[in-house]
């Protein structure tokens, strides 16, 4: 049973999170940066949050501010999972309760992409189990004799093999992003692709 009976309750807990993570790293928060955590169009929010709202807009970036926010949130859920089980599934009662609601904080919340205990393990598992089903469907159709063409847009074994090969990189290309970071994991990538086209350049 979620312990927060209330948006206000969830959202006051959350904003507090990041607050305080950034007192852990020594980052100081404007008083226009920490109030634009309230925001809201139709939810609770604070009594002058329209003043606050005039004041940030010509400040503020608002990518750059959501960007900082999402990694402080990110680190603060970081803290949270370390520290112990219970605290982090606090964290995220109060998240599903704020999602009831329209906040600009929700924004925040999605860009920094934390996930609950055990969701990872899942899509491991779906994954992993999916893989599975592919590979064994090709290793019966050679030993049975089935004919792929009836079953799937290929014409032969060596298409089913590209696609089996295809389908588990986009699945490991999915879990490296979660696990290593979107930008880091496309960065490399890139990078291999660039240095491969040079290579090909050189050779022609």
């Amino acid at each position: 049973m979620s312990q927060f009976h209330s948006a206000r309750e969830a959202k006051e807990f959350l904003v507090a999170q990041i607050v305080d993570e950034a007192q852990r790293e020594n980052i100081v928060l404007s008083e226009p940066e920490r109030k634009m955590l309230y925001f809201s169009e139709s939810g609770w929010t604070l009594p002058d949050i329209s003043t606050t709202a005039g004041e940030f807009d010509g400040a503020y970036d608002y990518r750059d501010y959501e960007k900082k926010m999402a990694a402080l949130f990110r680190r603060a859920a970081k803290h949270a999972r370390k520290k112990s089980a219970q605290d982090f599934d606090v964290l995220w009662q109060a998240i599903r309760c704020l999602r009831r609601e329209d906040h600009y904080l929700n924004i925040i919340i999605k860009q920094a992409r934390v996930r609950p205990r055990g969701d990872v393990l899942k899509l491991w598992g779906t994954g992993v189990g999916i893989v599975v089903i592919f590979i064994a469907w090709i290793m019966l159709s050679i030993k049975y004799g089935i004919e792929p063409d009836r079953y799937l847009p290929s014409r032969g074994a060596m298409t089913l093999y590209l696609w089996a090969t295809l389908f588990v990189l986009a699945i490991l290309y999915s879990y490296l992003r979660i696990f290593l970071g979107a930008k880091r994991v496309d960065d490399f990538i890139f990078g291999i692709v660039e240095r491969l086209l040079r290579f090909r350049s050189k050779t022609q």
